[in-house]
Protein backbone atom coordinates (compact mmCIF):
# COMPACT_ATOMS: atom_id res chain seq x y z
CA UNK A 1 0.00 0.00 0.00
CA UNK A 2 1.13 3.60 -1.17
CA UNK A 3 1.61 5.65 1.44
CA UNK A 4 1.90 8.95 1.72
CA UNK A 5 4.17 10.76 4.14
CA UNK A 6 6.16 7.77 6.06
CA UNK A 7 7.27 9.83 8.38
CA UNK A 8 3.71 11.54 9.43
CA UNK A 9 2.02 8.18 9.30
CA UNK A 10 4.72 5.95 11.50
CA UNK A 11 4.29 8.64 14.47
CA UNK A 12 0.61 7.56 14.04
CA UNK A 13 1.40 4.54 14.99
CA UNK A 14 4.07 5.30 17.69
CA UNK A 15 1.43 7.53 19.63
CA UNK A 16 -1.42 5.25 19.02
CA UNK A 17 -1.93 2.10 21.73
CA UNK A 18 -1.66 -0.90 19.80
CA UNK A 19 -4.63 -2.01 20.50
CA UNK A 20 -6.31 0.67 18.36
CA UNK A 21 -3.62 -0.65 15.29
CA UNK A 22 -6.65 -2.18 13.53
CA UNK A 23 -8.58 1.08 13.14
CA UNK A 24 -5.44 3.45 12.55
CA UNK A 25 -4.19 1.46 9.51
CA UNK A 26 -7.76 1.01 8.19
CA UNK A 27 -8.28 5.33 8.84
CA UNK A 28 -4.72 5.35 6.71
CA UNK A 29 -5.84 3.43 3.76
CA UNK A 30 -8.54 6.05 3.73
CA UNK A 31 -6.42 8.67 3.69
CA UNK A 32 -4.33 7.09 1.18
CA UNK A 33 -7.65 7.14 -1.11
CA UNK A 34 -8.55 10.35 -0.52
CA UNK A 35 -4.76 11.29 -1.62
CA UNK A 36 -5.11 9.92 -4.83
CA UNK A 37 -8.63 11.33 -5.40
CA UNK A 38 -7.12 15.30 -4.95
CA UNK A 39 -5.00 14.57 -7.28
CA UNK A 40 -6.97 14.01 -10.08
CA UNK A 41 -9.29 16.99 -10.17
CA UNK A 42 -8.73 19.44 -12.79
CA UNK A 43 -9.79 21.96 -13.09
CA UNK A 44 -9.68 22.57 -8.93
CA UNK A 45 -12.82 23.89 -8.64
CA UNK A 46 -12.49 24.04 -4.37
CA UNK A 47 -16.66 23.55 -3.97
CA UNK A 48 -16.80 20.93 -6.29
CA UNK A 49 -13.97 18.85 -4.76
CA UNK A 50 -15.49 19.65 -1.20
CA UNK A 51 -18.95 18.02 -2.59
CA UNK A 52 -17.43 15.04 -4.12
CA UNK A 53 -15.82 14.05 -1.02
CA UNK A 54 -18.48 14.91 1.74
CA UNK A 55 -20.76 11.67 -0.47
CA UNK A 56 -18.13 9.59 1.71
CA UNK A 57 -20.16 10.25 5.21
CA UNK A 58 -19.43 7.02 6.39
CA UNK A 59 -15.51 7.97 6.49
CA UNK A 60 -15.03 11.49 6.43
CA UNK A 61 -15.78 14.80 7.41
CA UNK A 62 -14.36 17.49 5.50
CA UNK A 63 -13.99 20.87 7.01
CA UNK A 64 -12.60 22.96 4.78
CA UNK A 65 -11.17 23.36 1.08
CA UNK A 66 -8.95 26.12 -0.46
CA UNK A 67 -7.04 26.82 -3.07
CA UNK A 68 -7.48 28.59 -6.77
CA UNK A 69 -5.14 28.00 -9.20
CA UNK A 70 -2.12 26.54 -10.69
CA UNK A 71 -0.10 28.35 -8.50
CA UNK A 72 -2.09 27.26 -5.37
CA UNK A 73 -3.74 24.03 -6.89
CA UNK A 74 -5.43 23.55 -3.42
CA UNK A 75 -5.66 22.03 0.26
CA UNK A 76 -8.21 20.14 2.19
CA UNK A 77 -8.79 19.66 5.71
CA UNK A 78 -10.31 16.40 6.89
CA UNK A 79 -11.37 13.98 9.60
CA UNK A 80 -10.92 10.52 8.73
CA UNK A 81 -12.50 7.64 10.50
CA UNK A 82 -11.13 4.60 10.51
CA UNK A 83 -13.00 1.12 12.24
CA UNK A 84 -11.15 -2.16 13.38
CA UNK A 85 -11.55 -4.88 10.99
CA UNK A 86 -9.73 -7.56 12.91
CA UNK A 87 -11.52 -10.57 12.60
CA UNK A 88 -13.33 -11.83 15.93
CA UNK A 89 -12.86 -15.51 16.99
CA UNK A 90 -16.17 -16.50 18.22
CA UNK A 91 -13.94 -18.45 21.19
CA UNK A 92 -12.19 -15.34 22.48
CA UNK A 93 -10.44 -15.63 25.54
CA UNK A 94 -12.73 -13.27 28.49
CA UNK A 95 -9.49 -12.01 29.55
CA UNK A 96 -8.36 -10.56 26.04
CA UNK A 97 -9.21 -6.76 25.90
CA UNK A 98 -10.40 -5.97 22.16
CA UNK A 99 -9.21 -3.32 20.24
CA UNK A 100 -11.09 -0.24 20.34
CA UNK A 101 -13.70 -0.20 17.77
CA UNK A 102 -12.62 2.98 15.87
CA UNK A 103 -10.57 5.97 15.56
CA UNK A 104 -10.84 9.63 14.59
CA UNK A 105 -7.23 11.47 13.01
CA UNK A 106 -7.44 15.11 10.93
CA UNK A 107 -5.39 15.75 9.00
CA UNK A 108 -4.15 19.00 6.27
CA UNK A 109 -3.75 17.66 2.77
CA UNK A 110 -1.58 20.29 0.75
CA UNK A 111 -1.81 19.63 -3.20
CA UNK A 112 0.70 21.16 -5.08
CA UNK A 113 2.53 21.05 -8.59
CA UNK A 114 5.22 18.82 -8.70
CA UNK A 115 6.99 20.81 -11.36
CA UNK A 116 5.77 23.22 -14.09
CA UNK A 117 2.95 23.10 -16.03
CA UNK A 118 2.27 24.63 -19.56
CA UNK A 119 -0.86 26.87 -18.50
CA UNK A 120 -3.07 25.08 -21.66
CA UNK A 121 -1.84 21.65 -20.15
CA UNK A 122 -3.84 19.20 -18.22
CA UNK A 123 -3.23 18.50 -14.95
CA UNK A 124 -2.38 14.82 -14.34
CA UNK A 125 -2.15 12.84 -10.78
CA UNK A 126 1.86 12.31 -12.37
CA UNK A 127 1.84 16.43 -11.83
CA UNK A 128 0.73 16.95 -8.45
CA UNK A 129 2.16 15.64 -4.74
CA UNK A 130 0.28 15.66 -1.89
CA UNK A 131 1.92 16.78 1.86
CA UNK A 132 0.23 15.03 4.61
CA UNK A 133 0.40 16.66 8.16
CA UNK A 134 -1.49 15.59 10.90
CA UNK A 135 -3.64 18.64 12.95
CA UNK A 136 -5.52 18.73 16.13
CA UNK A 137 -9.25 17.87 14.87
CA UNK A 138 -10.82 21.15 14.67
CA UNK A 139 -13.92 22.70 16.83
CA UNK A 140 -15.67 24.38 13.51
CA UNK A 141 -18.33 22.77 11.89
CA UNK A 142 -17.44 20.86 9.15
CA UNK A 143 -18.31 22.36 5.96
CA UNK A 144 -21.25 22.40 3.70
CA UNK A 145 -20.25 22.53 -0.28
CA UNK A 146 -22.97 23.20 -3.07
CA UNK A 147 -23.44 20.08 -5.63
CA UNK A 148 -21.35 20.59 -8.69
CA UNK A 149 -22.83 23.27 -11.34
CA UNK A 150 -24.72 20.58 -14.25
CA UNK A 151 -26.94 21.66 -16.90
CA UNK A 152 -30.49 20.81 -16.50
CA UNK A 153 -31.67 17.68 -18.21
CA UNK A 154 -34.10 19.76 -20.16
CA UNK A 155 -32.07 22.02 -22.01
CA UNK A 156 -31.65 20.18 -24.89
CA UNK A 157 -35.54 20.24 -25.81
CA UNK A 158 -35.98 23.13 -24.21
CA UNK A 159 -33.48 25.29 -26.44
CA UNK A 160 -34.86 23.16 -29.54
CA UNK A 161 -38.37 24.14 -28.78
CA UNK A 162 -37.79 27.81 -27.42
CA UNK A 163 -34.97 29.43 -29.74
CA UNK A 164 -35.98 31.85 -32.54
CA UNK A 165 -36.02 30.53 -35.95
CA UNK A 166 -34.82 34.14 -37.66
CA UNK A 167 -32.03 36.40 -36.29
CA UNK A 168 -33.26 37.70 -33.12
CA UNK A 169 -30.44 37.64 -31.03
CA UNK A 170 -32.83 39.22 -27.79
CA UNK A 171 -35.12 36.07 -28.24
CA UNK A 172 -32.29 33.93 -28.31
CA UNK A 173 -30.65 35.17 -24.99
CA UNK A 174 -34.56 35.71 -23.42
CA UNK A 175 -34.75 31.85 -24.35
CA UNK A 176 -31.25 30.86 -22.50
CA UNK A 177 -32.14 33.30 -19.92
CA UNK A 178 -35.39 31.21 -18.65
CA UNK A 179 -33.75 27.73 -18.40
CA UNK A 180 -32.40 29.97 -15.08
CA UNK A 181 -28.81 28.24 -15.29
CA UNK A 182 -26.66 28.38 -12.14
CA UNK A 183 -24.41 31.24 -12.27
CA UNK A 184 -21.19 29.30 -12.46
CA UNK A 185 -22.29 27.86 -16.21
CA UNK A 186 -20.88 30.34 -18.34
CA UNK A 187 -23.01 31.48 -20.96
CA UNK A 188 -22.07 32.99 -24.81
CA UNK A 189 -24.99 34.23 -27.04
CA UNK A 190 -23.42 36.28 -29.97
CA UNK A 191 -24.12 36.40 -33.78
CA UNK A 192 -21.28 35.01 -36.19
CA UNK A 193 -21.67 34.89 -39.80
CA UNK A 194 -24.85 35.34 -40.79
CA UNK A 195 -26.20 32.95 -37.58
CA UNK A 196 -26.67 33.02 -33.91
CA UNK A 197 -24.44 31.16 -32.02
CA UNK A 198 -25.28 29.93 -28.09
CA UNK A 199 -22.37 28.31 -26.28
CA UNK A 200 -22.81 26.66 -22.69
CA UNK A 201 -20.19 26.06 -20.45
CA UNK A 202 -20.01 23.92 -17.21
CA UNK A 203 -17.53 24.24 -14.73
CA UNK A 204 -15.51 20.97 -15.73
CA UNK A 205 -15.31 21.94 -19.45
CA UNK A 206 -18.26 20.18 -20.87
CA UNK A 207 -20.15 22.22 -23.54
CA UNK A 208 -23.64 22.74 -25.20
CA UNK A 209 -23.98 23.78 -28.72
CA UNK A 210 -26.62 25.68 -30.31
CA UNK A 211 -27.06 27.89 -33.55
CA UNK A 212 -29.69 29.65 -35.21
CA UNK A 213 -30.22 30.91 -38.58
CA UNK A 214 -33.68 31.04 -40.36
CA UNK A 215 -35.96 28.34 -40.39
CA UNK A 216 -33.13 26.11 -38.73
CA UNK A 217 -32.45 25.64 -34.78
CA UNK A 218 -29.59 23.05 -33.92
CA UNK A 219 -28.45 21.72 -30.75
CA UNK A 220 -25.75 19.73 -30.09
CA UNK A 221 -22.68 18.39 -28.13
CA UNK A 222 -19.54 19.43 -29.32
CA UNK A 223 -17.29 16.68 -28.11
CA UNK A 224 -17.97 13.46 -29.81
CA UNK A 225 -17.84 10.06 -27.20
CA UNK A 226 -16.05 8.30 -29.79
CA UNK A 227 -13.29 10.76 -29.89
CA UNK A 228 -10.41 11.10 -27.18
CA UNK A 229 -11.63 13.07 -23.96
CA UNK A 230 -10.30 16.36 -24.50
CA UNK A 231 -8.34 18.47 -21.74
CA UNK A 232 -11.19 21.25 -20.10
CA UNK A 233 -8.38 23.93 -20.95
CA UNK A 234 -8.95 22.90 -24.84
CA UNK A 235 -12.71 23.37 -25.05
CA UNK A 236 -12.57 26.59 -25.76
CA UNK A 237 -16.66 26.56 -25.92
CA UNK A 238 -17.62 29.88 -27.89
CA UNK A 239 -20.62 31.21 -29.64
CA UNK A 240 -18.26 31.90 -32.26
CA UNK A 241 -17.63 27.53 -32.77
CA UNK A 242 -21.48 27.27 -32.35
CA UNK A 243 -22.58 29.30 -34.97
CA UNK A 244 -19.71 27.59 -37.14
CA UNK A 245 -21.18 24.31 -36.53
CA UNK A 246 -17.97 23.18 -35.03
CA UNK A 247 -17.71 19.23 -33.59
CA UNK A 248 -14.68 17.55 -32.52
Amino acid sequence: MRRLTLLVLASLLTLTACTADPAVRDAQDHLDQVADQLKAFDPWVPEDVGYHLTQDEEYLTVYDVSGDGRDDPGRVRIKVRGRDRTPRGPMAPTDVVPPRASVSLCFDLEVVLQHPVRNDARVTEADRRVNVTEIDCPESKPGVFRPPARLPAQTYPWLQKHLPTTLDLEAARRAVRALNLDPRIRQDVAVFDGKIGIALREPDGDCLFARVWPSTVQVWSPWRSWAAPMPPSERACSAAQAASGYSY
